[in-house]
């Protein structure tokens, strides 16, 4: 019993922090994205029948019902997520984020700042700090672009212009 709570918690613990934190991976491919982005889903639900497999073999009715409700509560936004996700990836257009700006400092950090439509007229905007640029992929994770302090180079992609920038230093 303990070891079935302990690889349940242990992944559900993984699960949570990939939920809040998100994926480090940035495809720059739509269809490479698109197979990494179903193979996820995939591992993902498996993961999560694999988890409510082991909270069936708990022998403490009380512990068991807590066990399979906290899976059940955490594969709620999962689900949703990949609804969500199927709803835009079903049709013939694949929404993909597209680079704005890319901001550079002295220390050598990159944040780039992206767009997506997402359908019709509904569009997402984000930033990512770049941690490896690799070309067809990249690692990144969201970052807060009111964070950032100083001096920094910003290019806009589409005007191929370069300009300085200084954030605030401190709000």
């Amino acid at each position: 019993m303990n070891k079935n709570l302990l690889t349940i918690y242990s992944i559900l613990v993984f699960l949570t922090v990939a939920l809040i934190v998100g994926t480090t991976l940035e495809f720059l491919n739509p269809i490479a994205d698109f197979i990494v982005t179903f193979a996820l889903m995939l591992i993902i639900g498996v993961l999560f029948i694999f988890m409510l497999k082991r909270a069936r073999r708990i022998q403490r009715k009380v512990i068991k019902r807590i066990t399979i409700g906290i899976v059940c509560l955490l594969a709620l936004p999962y689900s949703l997520t990949a609804i969500g996700i199927i709803m835009m990836t079903g049709g013939n257009y694949y929404p993909m984020w597209q680079d704005i700006s890319i901001y550079t400092n002295n220390n050598g950090e990159k944040v780039i700042s992206e767009w997506r439509e997402t359908s019709g007229s509904i569009y997402d905007y984000r930033n990512r700090k770049i941690i490896s640029d690799f070309g067809c992929f990249r690692i990144s994770y969201n970052c807060d672009r009111e964070k950032l302090k100083g001096i920094w180079t910003e290019y806009n992609i589409q005007n191929h212009t370069k300009n300085k920038v200084e954030f605030e230093k401190d709000k």
